[in-house]
Formats: C-alpha cells, sequence, structure tokens
C-alpha cells in the first residue's frame, strides 16, 4: 500500500524546498547523482514497486566486473558502479550498465597506486561515485581519484596517495566524493595523513588541502550553499564548513558528530547524527541550533529526510521526527532486520530497508481506520518483506519509478511491472 496522500503532498513539498539546495544545472529529475542521492536525503517523490506476497522479482540482475560495496548512481539512461578485484583488490573497474535491459555499456579499469588492503566484508571499491551529469568521479579506498565523461572517456587521474603515502586504515576509506559548482571535494580521515581536500573538476588539480583529526572516519562530506557554495565536514570533533574554491574555513560547530553517519542538507536545516540528530539552521546569522533528539540515535546509517519527517535506521527498529520541529512521531519495529550498513530509501511507496543479509523490508503508511478507535488516522507498519542473494551492504539508487541495488557483486534492478505507473505519485 503506498502512503497516504497527506504524507505524499508534504513530499512533494519537501522536494520543492530542496530545490534551494546544490543541484547541477546538468542534472535531471530522474539522475541519482551521488551516495543517497542528488540531495543527500535519500528520498524519492515516485511510486515504487512493493513485495507481493513476500516476493520482489528483480526486472534484470548482472554480475559487475569484480565485487564492491559502493552504491550505484544514475546518469540519464545508464548506471554506473565501481568495482575492485586481482591481487589484494588492486585491480579497479568503473563500468555503465543500461537502466533498460541491464547490458554492459561500458568498462574502465586501472591499478591501485595507494594502499589497497580493507576489511573483508568491506572493499576498495567502498565509496561511491558521483557526477554533475557530464562527468563522473570515482574515489577507491586506495585514495585513486579518477574522472571520466558519461560516456566512459578519461579525463584525469589523482594517485592522492603520493602526496598522502600513510593514508589509509584497514577498515576502508569509504568517504564518498562530492561535487559543487566544478569543485570535488573528498574526506579521507585516519590515523596518519588525515585530510580533506578540493580538486578542480575539470583539471584534476588540487585548489586546497586541509588537515583533519588523525582518527579514522568514514562520514562523506556534504554540498551546500549558504548562499555561496560550499563543503562541511564532519567528525567526532565537530564540524568544519569550508568554502568550495578557496578551501577558506567559514565556521566550526562545536559538536561531537558521528564517525561513520553522514550529516544530511535539507534547506534550511543540516542534520548532523551523533548524540541522537541535531539541527543547525545554516540560514540563519551564526548558524543556531534549531532542535536536538537524542532518541534519534543513526547507528551506521545517515538521516533520512522525507514526507516532513527525518527518519533513521536503528537496527531492527525506524524512528522518525517532525522535520520541523525535532519532535518524536513513530517508531516501528521490523522482525526481519538485524543488520543493517546501508542507509534507507524513502519513496513514495514506502522505505527500504536494507539488510546485509540481502533482506530488502519496506516499512509505510497504512489506514488504521478499520480498527475500532483508530478512525481516521494512520500507523506505520511493514508493507513487505522480500530476500535477495547478500551481502548488501551499499545505499540503492532511485530512478524512473525503478530501484537499483548492489550486492557483492551483482547489480539488481527493481521495476514496476509492464504498465504499472511508476512516475512521481500526483498530489
Amino acid at each position: 500500500m503506498p502512503l497516504s496522500s497527506r504524507s505524499i503532498r508534504l513530499g512533494l513539498f519537501a522536494a520543492s524546498i530542496a530545490g534551494l539546495g546544490v543541484f547541477s544545472p546538468h542534472a535531471s529529475a530522474l539522475d541519482w547523482l551521488q551516495f543517497r542521492g542528488s540531495d543527500t536525503t535519500s528520498s524519492s517523490s515516485e511510486i515504487t514497486p512493493l513485495p507481493v506476497d513476500n516476493s520482489l522479482p528483480a526486472t534484470w540482475e548482472v554480475p559487475t566486473a569484480a565485487r564492491g560495496i559502493s552504491s550505484p548512481i544514475v546518469i540519464g539512461d545508464s548506471v554506473v558502479v565501481t568495482s575492485s578485484g586481482g591481487e589484494d583488490e588492486r585491480d579497479l573497474y568503473i563500468e555503465a550498465f543500461d537502466a533498460e535491459d541491464g547490458s554492459r555499456r561500458w568498462l574502465r579499469t586501472l591499478h591501485a597506486l595507494g594502499r589497497p588492503y580493507t576489511h573483508p566484508t568491506s572493499a576498495n571499491a567502498s565509496p561511491s561515485p558521483a557526477s554533475d551529469g557530464e562527468k563522473i568521479v570515482a574515489l577507491f579506498s586506495s585514495c585513486d581519484l579518477v574522472c571520466l565523461k558519461t560516456d566512459g572517456t578519461p579525463l584525469w587521474y589523482r594517485a592522492l596517495a603520493v602526496d598522502h603515502p600513510r593514508t589509509g586504515n584497514d577498515v576502508s576509506m569509504s568517504s564518498s566524493p562530492v561535487i559543487l559548482d566544478d569543485v570535488v571535494a573528498v574526506q579521507l580521515e585516519n590515523q596518519g595523513d588525515s585530510f580533506s581536500s578540493g580538486v578542480d573538476l575539470e583539471t584534476g588539480e588540487t585548489l586546497w588541502t586541509r588537515s583533519r583529526p588523525r582518527r579514522s572516519g568514514w562520514a562523506t562530506p556534504v554540498a551546500v550553499r549558504l548562499p555561496d557554495p560550499a563543503f562541511v565536514f564532519q567528525n567526532s570533533d565537530g564540524i568544519e564548513i569550508v568554502a568550495a574554491r578557496s578551501g577558506e574555513l567559514i565556521a566550526t560547530l562545536a559538536i561531537s558528530g558521528s564517525i561513520t553517519s553522514s550529516p544530511t542538507w535539507a534547506p534550511p536545516l543540516l542534520l548532523v547524527p551523533g548524540n541522537g540528530i541535531t539541527a543547525f539552521n545554516l540560514r540563519e546569522p551564526s548558524f543556531p541550533i534549531a532542535w536536538e533528539n537524542t532518541r534519534l540515535n543513526c547507528r551506521s546509517a545517515s538521516p533520512v529526510v522525507h514526507h516532513g519527517q527525518v527518519i533513521v535506521n536503528q537496527g531492527s527498529v525506524l524512528a522518525a521526527a517532525d522535520f520541523s520541529t525535532g519532535e518524536s512521531t513513530w517508531k516501528t519495529r521490523m522482525r526481519d532486520v538485524k543488520s543493517v550498513w546501508a542507509t534507507p530509501i524513502a519513496t513514495a511507496s514506502g522505505i527500504y530497508v536494507v539488510d546485509q543479509s540481502g533482506t530488502i523490508t519496506v516499512v509505510g503508511e497504512v489506514d488504521a481506520s478499520e480498527n475500532e478507535g483508530d478512525s481516521g488516522t494512520t500507523k506505520v507498519e511493514v508493507l513487505g518483506i522480500a530476500e535477495f542473494t547478500g551481502p548488501m551492504l551499499a545505499t540503492p539508487a532511485v530512478s524512473d519509478g525503478s530501484l537499483f541495488l548492489r550486492s557483492d557483486s551483482s547489480l539488481i534492478k527493481l521495476a514496476q511491472p509492464t504498465g504499472t505507473e511508476s512516475k512521481p505519485a500526483p498530489e
């Protein structure tokens, strides 16, 4: 069952607010250009397929060139993923598949020059690629950074480990790159050479580099407009807001942020996971705290903003709060969910939670008016479950009413049955 019409209206309103964010002028409405989507809210207003009788058949499933835990991105009618394999996973792959039939469009390979070692559950292909709609940048745990055109033509390559040879950890450097106004931001935090950098998207030249605390971190930066373009870097020491082109420090927010969950930008609020969630209003002078909710612990996944609510995954529990006030609104338990690393994806059909085992659980609102005493109300519960072959640690992508899942060694498309409406839900 789809979410209520009221929730859909709220979602469309939230989408219009997100338009004040950082969308690329080259992107279309159907693109999913980076980890957690083009606007980092992990939200889509489209109607997507739901399990029926605990089954959700794949439209297609194709093997990737090697293994990886990076999320797919969607650019036009192409789905792009990264992989790594060979000895010590030094062989790096970037490939594009046709979104319609899953056929491979192109494959590019390179060899890691940096430190490729990761935990067995992770991969050198851990960071997710990003795009501005015309170019693709792919970062690997070995600190190899490459830029290509969307047709796969290589443009430039940077071995960041040449300048930072002690960058790396034994889990993986899984923070993903982000793009804003022709600047690529990377956040590579570890116990050795820990740094953030801005790289020119056109030339690959390093524009600036800033030292970061010498401890491991996996949070992905976010791009914001204040109104000038800037990047937000989060770790347990606090938040740094840095000018996109110059690297100049704009502000520091004294708060202990998560080292695994990433911040979410949903103008005007920056949601910082840490001790629950703290929301900063970046449209006001001095960036005041708008609200705090210590019950919104995110664990490993990042906050989702959808239908006027903030939604967080807490293992087998989903919890939500009002986006404007931070007041808790609902909580529901998912009995089939055990270990979650992927950030949930919310659409007009429901909230998709991907368990590491490959179990997909969809949660959403249902009409509770048939229950005595619940007239005119809704409740949140599990709408359906589907099983796929894991492991699955990657956050899915959404485009044109379809979901794209990444398993350890394959890419999967879930689409509406032929003839079923899959466009954004009407108001």
